[in-house]
């Protein structure tokens, strides 16, 4: 027995549905063309052309049991596409500047120059990104396809999102411009501070053997990763992952630093004792002035972050 245009439709249709379903949705479907075509014929169209009209008005076949199932035909739904871009915009601010120090510090403790330091954590930022993308857009993915999920997820907007807060234009700009000069000084005073030794060379600040190690090249890093930060602050905007990212990428630049310094790896003491000071002093004062630093950038991280959550305000009294 030759299959008809209905036969081969419906068999189309059934093969996007789920089993247990498809006796009740044949039927439904065969009546509903049927009764379709008849309609046609009434009006004196033929058979043959009565029923291809009406198959191509329904639409693809696997489409219409996408539609019978509500089952969604694109990777990530309306319902929970904003939701997505908060969930990879939060990851990809606040992991991807951690992870840029990170694989620079790794890399320098094995031993590699600063020109594949600085190519590896490239390298490794961009796969990490990669990693995130894909599998954010995964799990959201198959969350859109059960209703269940994708109710529990789905988050329901109030004005408790209302503003999220972003680092202005100026605060931007000013950080890296401090940032940038606090690098140049410090480069300076190495190589052409008004200091000089017996022989001429230059006196810095910085310990002649921390200096020669390279060591102070993971300060760009560190450098880097705030201006990275505070630029993603300004478009992405600050929440409460920004604010944690924050708070490790503090620790993870004093701790080192402050370990130095007390142990008396940071400080050139020819520098010191050319000025007349006393560097056990300066480096009490400097750990004390980075750790107050630190809790302080700390704080306003998440001062940002909870600042999203606007006062509740009524009309009374106004």
């Amino acid at each position: 027995m030759t299959a008809t245009l209905t036969d081969r439709y419906v068999l189309a249709m059934l093969r996007g549905v789920p089993g247990r379903q498809r006796p009740d949705l044949e039927r439904e479907l065969r009546a509903s063309i049927a009764d379709a075509i008849d309609d046609r014929l009434r009006d004196g169209a033929d058979a043959g052309s009565a029923e291809a009209q009406v198959l191509a008005e329904l639409g693809d076949p696997a489409r219409l049991a996408a539609r019978y199932t509500d089952r969604p035909l694109h990777l990530i739904g309306p319902e929970l596409y904003l939701d997505y871009v908060r969930v990879l915009k939060a990851l990809l601010s606040a992991v991807l500047p951690l992870l840029f120090v990170a694989a620079g510090i790794v890399r320098f403790l094995d031993g590699a120059p600063i020109g594949r330091v600085v190519g590896d954590a490239v390298v490794a930022v961009l796969v990490a990104a990669m990693h995130i993308a894909f599998w954010v857009t995964a799990v959201f993915a198959v969350v859109g396809r059960s209703p269940a999920l994708r109710e529990k997820v789905r988050t329901k907007w109030d004005v408790s999102a209302l503003p999220t807060y972003r680092i202005d234009l100026a605060g931007l700009i000013g950080g890296a411009v401090v940032t940038a000069l606090l690098a140049c000084l410090l480069v300076l005073s190495q190589t052409v501070g008004p200091l000089t030794g017996a022989a001429g060379e230059p006196i810095g600040v910085i310990a002649p053997a921390l200096w020669e190690s390279g060591a102070l090249y993971l300060g760009i890093f560190f450098a880097a990763a705030r201006i990275g930060f505070d630029l993603l602050g300004h478009y992405v905007g600050w929440g409460m992952p920004q604010a944690v990212a924050n708070a490790v990428l503090t620790v993870l630049f004093l701790v080192p630093v402050i370990w130095l310094t007390t142990g008396g790896l940071l400080l050139n003491d020819a520098f010191f004792a050319a000025l007349g000071w006393p560097r056990a002093v300066i480096s009490n004062v400097l750990v004390i002035a980075l750790a107050l630093m630190g809790l302080a950038d700390t704080a306003e991280g998440f001062r940002r972050a909870l600042r999203r959550r606007p006062t509740t305000t009524t009309s009374e009294g106004l």
